[in-house]
């Protein structure tokens, strides 16, 4: 397990992507910046022109730039390899996108929880929102094996699919107030989701088929900044799902560690060594998992096959 800190203070490291080249880059919610570590360790930073904009998810494009959400800033973002950003401001106020992903179609796909709709852009920038009916406050979105958007329903309980023409259909958990957050293409061929308020993972298939897995027993959860016992002591709070070659991987925001679960629902868990907060997840092909540390102010590193650093 290795810490990489990030040099601006409370920046609150949100989410994390690959991008070219292995660099791995990721969003600073409260820095206002975007960054990027290099494969030999240099860690760069990037003002994001907008200021307060409070950047969420961050996905590599099909054009090789990074994309991401400006929560509070109302945009879309992109950030070329270089550093250099452009800004895609949204058509209605108070859209508030949270998570984003590339589709099969070449677009990049996001979620639109203070609209309740799902907005699609090119890489050329246009902009095209699709109303999703009903309140569902769509949060996390991945792209499914059957070439449709899979998206969590965070307030309304449910998983959302919708087609690249803008059909949507819903499938309610089974479990009340689950509160489902991110969600990730398995590599069986299912969707997996974390759902935070009942520490649980669940998965879908593409046929609507629902199971729930509770994590293990919970753990004390990691101290408030002032030494007292934090709001999480109870909860493990799952947050951030990454998917592997063969397996699952679940960052417990409140337990403070990793959880690693294979399709047929066998859990592992990973200490982080007093690391605080960790928040989005993602797996390199190298299988070596990365993730962002709220709290801990920087990128985790974990190599699974041998245990180091």
């Amino acid at each position: 397990m290795k810490l990489f800190e990030v040099p601006t203070p409370n920046s609150y490291p949100e989410s994390v992507a690959v991008g070219p080249g292995g660099a791995i880059w990721f969003t600073e919610k409260q820095g206002n910046k975007i960054g990027r570590l290099a494969p030999d360790g240099q860690l760069n930073e990037f003002f994001i022109p907008t200021q307060d904009s409070r950047p969420q998810d961050i996905v590599l494009g099909p054009d090789g730039n990074l994309w991401f959400t400006e929560n509070r800033g109302n945009k879309i973002g992109r950030i070329s390899p270089a550093g250099e950003i452009a800004e895609f401001p949204l058509s209605e106020p108070a859209s508030y996108p949270f998570g984003i992903v590339m589709g099969f179609d070449g677009a990049l796909w996001f979620t639109l929880s203070g609209t309740n709709r799902i907005g699609r852009i090119t890489v050329d920038g246009q902009v095209t929102e699709f109303g999703l009916g009903k309140t569902l406050t769509p949060y996390g979105i991945t792209a499914g094996p059957d070439g449709n958007l899979w998206f969590t329903g965070f307030n309304s309980n449910t998983i959302g699919r919708i087609t690249p023409t803008g059909q949507v259909s819903e499938f309610p958990l089974p479990t009340l107030d689950s509160a489902p957050q991110n969600i990730v293409a398995g590599p069986d061929g299912s969707l997996w989701f974390t759902e935070a308020a009942v520490d649980g993972v669940g998965r879908i298939t593409t046929d609507g088929k629902v199971t729930e897995l509770a994590l293990p027993s919970c753990l004390p959860g990691s101290p408030s900044e002032d030494g007292r016992p934090s709001r999480c002591t109870s909860t493990k709070s799952p947050y951030g799902i990454a998917s592997s070659k063969d397996a699952l991987w679940v960052t417990q925001h409140c337990g403070g560690r990793l959880s690693r679960l294979t399709p047929d629902g066998h859990f592992s868990e990973v200490g982080l060594d007093g690391l605080r907060a960790p928040n989005g997840i993602v797996v390199d092909q190298d299988d070596t998992v990365w993730f962002a540390l709220a709290r801990s102010n920087g990128i985790g590193r974990h190599r699974p096959k041998n245990d180091g650093k």
